[in-house]
């Protein structure tokens, strides 16, 4: 096992979980991961009224340009997106609705996300016996002055 303390392992168990749980419900859409991915970046620039060209996808996404390009023929081919020239940019642009399965997408993620950073809260309020390795429960530990030093 790599050199961790107990409190790294297990502030990685809810991360690790977080990305098992986002492919899972990356897989259960049935589509493409990389063409998902790019559906997704266009859906991040149009939601915050700044639609992404093809480079600023394959920034956005670290999938090669040309890997883009296909996507997003493919995804105007689904007439999930359409593409409108901007000049000398091509910008793709959501049409249509979100079918049940897309809103239960984003309904799971929200829900792992969540469930997440519950768990990390968690672990940032409760102390971690070492020796044990397990959680203890929080307890605030009563402190008197005695000539200037602090007990417990």
């Amino acid at each position: 096992m790599p050199n961790l303390t107990a409190k790294e392992r297990k502030r990685r168990v809810p991360v690790i979980e977080l990305i098992l749980g986002v492919n899972s419900q990356l897989t259960a859409l049935g589509e493409s991961r990389d063409m998902l991915i790019v559906l997704m970046a266009i859906r991040l620039g149009n939601y915050q009224n700044r639609p992404m060209d093809v480079t600023a996808l394959a920034a956005a996404t670290s999938l090669p340009r040309t890997t883009v390009i296909r996507h997003i023929k493919a995804l105007e081919e689904l007439d999930r997106i359409k593409v409108v020239n901007a000049g000398r940019r091509a910008i793709p642009i959501l049409i249509g609705t979100d079918s049940p399965l897309v809103k239960g997408f984003y309904k799971g993620l929200e829900k792992l996300v969540l469930q997440a950073s519950a768990n990390l809260s968690k672990l940032d309020s409760s102390p971690i016996d070492t020796n044990r390795k397990e959680m203890l429960v929080a307890r605030q530990p009563s402190r008197k002055r005695d000539r200037g030093q602090l007990r417990e």
